[in-house]
């Protein structure tokens, strides 16, 4: 999983690299704005099905109910079905209203109704891909990710290469697409024992019942963080311009892509694992504890790298042209660590089904950082963006320290607390040295990445029963 993911990642840039050279930031706004009106209305259709799907498809494999988990698949792929015909048509009919609403202009409905098929898309795919995690098919989510992201990238370059920025959606849709016929091929391999009776759709009944119950919380929870997500560009295209827009995109582009290779591979296995020992908090605490000391220790090299090497990153991915993304991207980077730290902790509520508790961390999330960007940026201007994402962070580890350890009285072990400790206190020193230019600063970033990252390998390898030429 890590492996494709990383796949995807360096796929990604290119394909960022390409419209960042073509359209410069407007491109990249645009692009951002569009992905907004897409994963919007499709969190919004999908009623949340792909995350609650994993839940009753790992549970109804972990009872080795083939009857239950037959009837579970057949509910899924119809309810998604269903809502993914909704969700286009619906796009379609207001493709005026939202695209007024995203651009501020006339002009772009008619791109906003070719999203509508990429709704469809992304929600069918989602119930195959959930069907695939519930029964924890790693390898083969592996290589859907490798397949859509490999197929997808000389689409959307040459897209935006001849049509520029009618290219744009041309290259979101492409994606889309390319992962359902992916996720289609592997999805119908899957060999499910056969229960010999008629399904009927009374039958659907209690299962969809399930779905939609544990999947309209889910729903609302992404809902809630797309919106504000799609809010803050639009807000920033209101007041600062689309070019704004396109600094924003990008830093937050590689921020959610740079750790994507680490929290992707580990979610798709650890969900299913934590939902199969929900019940019993000291086994829940334990493998908490064990997802939260190798996500520090695989990512924290990571992010100081990241932080003594932004300018030079972000001149890489996109061009010379993205400054201003550079001092938004380094507050994200800072941001990211306790988004890493408080990340196992949240799976708790989603494996537990506690979908009002999750809600209710998200909501706090995405209530802080609308309301820091809001109010912060008359007075930090585009920085608000990657400021308000770190304090909102800061604010979303302890509650979910709180939550958490109400429901199943966890705590840290002694042991990462003094690990997230060391990532803290190295990261704020890079970033503050970093703050000035020059040679000696870009050399202690580079010692204390090197330091810690030799640090977390011994560690790791430490795990794994011993350095390699000790063995």
């Amino acid at each position: 999983m890590g492996s494709s993911s990383v796949v995807a990642i360096i796929a990604g840039i290119a394909k960022n690299k390409v419209i960042a050279l073509i359209l410069g930031p407007t491109g990249i706004g645009l692009f951002g704005l569009f992905m907004a009106v897409l994963t919007t209305a499709g969190t919004l259709a999908g009623m949340g099905l792909s995350n609650s799907g994993i839940r009753q498809i790992a549970a109804a494999n972990s009872d080795k109910d083939a009857g239950k988990l037959a009837l579970t698949r057949k509910a899924l792929w119809t309810a998604s079905l269903l809502l993914g015909f909704l969700g286009a048509f619906a796009l379609f009919f207001l493709r005026e209203p939202v695209a007024r609403l995203a651009i501020g202009k006339e002009g772009y409905g008619l791109t906003v109704a070719w999203l509508g098929l990429g709704v469809w898309a992304t929600i069918i795919s989602g119930s195959q891909t959930a069907l695939l995690n519930g029964l924890r098919r790693l390898g083969d989510l592996a290589r859907i990710n490798v397949m859509g992201s490999l197929v997808g990238l000389p689409v959307a370059c040459l897209a935006v290469w001849f049509w520029n920025e009618d290219g744009v959606v041309v290259a979101l849709v492409s994606g889309t697409l390319t992962t359902l016929v992916a996720s289609w091929w592997f999805a119908r391999k899957i060999e499910v024992p056969v229960v010999y009776i008629k399904i009927y759709w009374k039958d659907l009944l209690a299962p969809m019942r399930m779905l939609f119950s544990l999947g309209t919380v889910f729903m609302l929870s992404s809902l809630m963080t797309v919106s504000v997500q799609f809010l803050v560009r639009v807000i920033l295209t209101r007041d600062m311009g689309m070019e704004a827009t396109g600094h924003f995109q990008a830093a937050w582009s590689i921020s959610m892509l740079y750790l994507g290779f680490v929290l992707s591979a580990m979610g798709t296995d650890y969900y299913p694992r934590l939902s199969g020992v929900s019940q019993d908090h000291q086994a829940t605490n334990v493998m908490v504890n064990e997802q939260t000391e190798v996500a520090l220790l695989l990512t924290g090299p990571i992010i100081l790298g990241m932080l003594t090497l932004t300018p030079q990153v972000v001149n890489l991915l996109y061009s010379s042209a993205f400054t201003e993304s550079i001092s938004v991207l380094r507050w994200q980077i800072l941001g990211d660590l306790f988004k890493v730290a408080s990340w196992p902790m949240g799976f708790i509520l989603l494996a537990q089904g506690r979908s009002r508790l999750f809600f209710v961390a998200e909501f706090t999330w995405n209530a802080t950082y609308l309301g820091l960007i809001y109010f912060g940026l008359h007075y930090w201007g585009i920085d608000s963006t990657g400021i308000a994402f770190l304090l909102a962070y800061i604010l979303l580890f302890f509650v979910n320290w709180l939550i958490v350890y109400r429901l199943t009285r966890f705590t840290f072990t002694l042991q990462n607390i003094w690990l997230l400790l060391l990532f803290i206190v190295s990261a704020v020193l890079v970033f503050v040295c970093r703050l000035s230019s020059g040679v000696v600063p870009l050399i202690f970033g580079l010692m204390t990445t090197f330091a810690v990252g030799g640090y977390s390998i011994h560690r790791i390898f430490h795990s794994l029963g011993g350095l390699p030429w000790k063995k």
